[in-house]
């Protein structure tokens, strides 16, 4: 059986803190088995791409959220979302536990009242990636663009490193200033950074086109590098970059 909540916040106005709770004036619910998570939680966002690649739901989840479109997506491929969110302005959503009928004219994008609505009823620390498919291939470039810079905005300065975009041959992760280790993905060849700001201090070890402690004082795309083993280190001063492991689908 399934519930309506109808969002009735604003959306005009940044996000500091979460979404008002019930009896500020809106309706929000929170998501089942939300409290007392007890293990680090893995969160799956389906946008609304007519394709999204799928696969990666055959490692486990703990919550399936269908964002306007990609709910439907999810049932069409036997998924049952625990949550739809979104206008529904094109098609309605699938059954499911829980829908969230946005308006359709609102500031936010329906992925970015998504994750409003669900991550603060996660702690931070108790949440192991937030994995979003269906975002960086659906044909608009403008949903592209405004997908990859959910990390530069503060209500999601939190969980900037948590989100992992999925799709047909690419993944997309955040990373900020620090050591990291990536791990290579056996089914892709190409490994790229792309600087969305400035860049201090940039060092990649174990990869075919090294870099030394090098500053880049605008955004700047290293593309097309490649692992010589199964990890690689990233090492930044001060910056933020988007890692892509890819590769050709032709």
């Amino acid at each position: 059986m399934e519930t309506n909540t109808y969002l009735r916040y604003s959306t005009s106005q940044p996000h500091p803190n979460p979404p008002p709770q019930a009896g500020e004036g809106t309706s929000f619910r929170q998501p089942e088995s939300c409290c007392h998570v007890l293990k680090r939680a893995t969160l799956v966002f389906c946008a609304g791409a007519p394709n999204p690649e799928l696969s990666i739901l055959n490692q486990g989840f703990d919550l399936l959220v269908g964002v306007d479109g990609g709910a439907r997506v999810l049932a069409t491929h036997g998924y049952a979302p625990d949550w739809a969110i979104g206008d529904f302005d094109s098609a309605p959503p699938p059954e499911c536990r829980h829908i969230l009928r946005l308006p359709p004219e609102k500031d936010d994008t329906d992925l970015e009242a998504a994750l409003l609505h669900i991550l603060p009823n996660y702690p931070v620390e108790q949440i192991e990636k937030i994995v979003i498919l269906g975002a960086l291939g659906g044909g608009r470039l403008d949903h592209l663009l405004a997908n990859i810079w959910l990390a530069q905005q503060p209500r999601f300065a939190h969980y900037v490193e948590k989100f992992f975009f999925w799709e047909q041959g690419n993944t997309l992760k955040f990373y900020r200033a620090g050591c990291h280790h990536i791990r290579r993905e056996w089914d892709k060849r190409y490994l790229s950074f792309i600087g969305l700001t400035a860049l201090r201090g940039v060092s990649l070890r174990g990869v075919k086109y090294g870099v030394s402690e090098q500053d880049y004082p605008q955004p700047i795309a290293l593309i097309s590098n490649e692992f010589l083993d199964d990890e690689m280190g990233l090492y930044l001063g001060d910056g933020l970059v988007a890692a892509i492991q890819s590769r050709d689908l032709i």
